[in-house]
């Protein structure tokens, strides 16, 4: 019988060192990878609610608001914004002055077909307050939370239909690490992007 060659020792040792350090170069790279993708899913979970509320304020004719809650820091997971106008109690019609706004810990939201809350996946963060502090929007306090508001315009009262009341500001989201981050940038006619730079 012939003697088939094999792999010694010393072959085996080499291999599997090869793979243990090429799986340790490519384990940080997966992280960074799967945190990205985390957070851009965030940013476009909010990109998508602010366009759809910029173009209900045009369709319906009516002013729009999003609520982003910034404090406290343990409470930055969620915002809530108007997808449809509120309407009045006595004639069943929208109107412009009129708006829902977050309730206080323990009370039922205000009709959710029209007024939604939205918590960010993954554990994503608001990272600090937005731009959205100039008036009419800035911020308000409700049930000991604060909340950063922009509102989209319907086209009256000097305002061109879809123009923020923010005229343009970032939201910035970050993972639970704080390593991380990804924006969500809109200017000052209403348009939104999601970018991985703040500029």
């Amino acid at each position: 019988m012939r003697r088939r060659p094999g792999f010694s020792l010393i072959e085996l040792v080499v291999v599997i060192a090869i793979v243990i350090i090429l799986t340790g170069a490519a384990v940080p790279a997966f992280g960074h990878a799967v945190t990205t993708s985390r957070l851009q899913a965030a940013a476009y979970q909010l990109a998508g609610d602010l366009k759809l509320m910029r173009e209900n304020a045009i369709l319906y004719q009516a002013d729009l608001t999003m609520y982003l809650c910034t404090d406290p820091a343990s409470q930055r997971t969620f915002y809530c914004f108007e997808l449809l106008p509120r309407l009045d109690s006595t004639t069943g019609l929208p109107r412009t002055t009129l708006h829902y706004s977050p309730p206080n810990a323990g009370v039922a939201w205000p009709d959710p077909g029209r007024f939604l809350r939205r918590d960010f996946p993954y554990a994503v963060k608001l990272a600090f307050p937005p731009s959205f502090t100039q008036p009419p929007g800035g911020a308000i306090t409700i049930d000991s939370r604060t909340y950063y508001q922009v509102t989209f315009y319907s086209g009256s009262g000097g305002h061109f239909r879809g123009q923020p009341s923010s005229l343009g500001g970032t939201v910035t989201l970050v993972d639970q690490t704080g390593a991380y981050k990804w924006y969500v940038i809109m200017d000052s006619v209403g348009r939104v992007r999601v970018s991985a730079s703040s500029s």
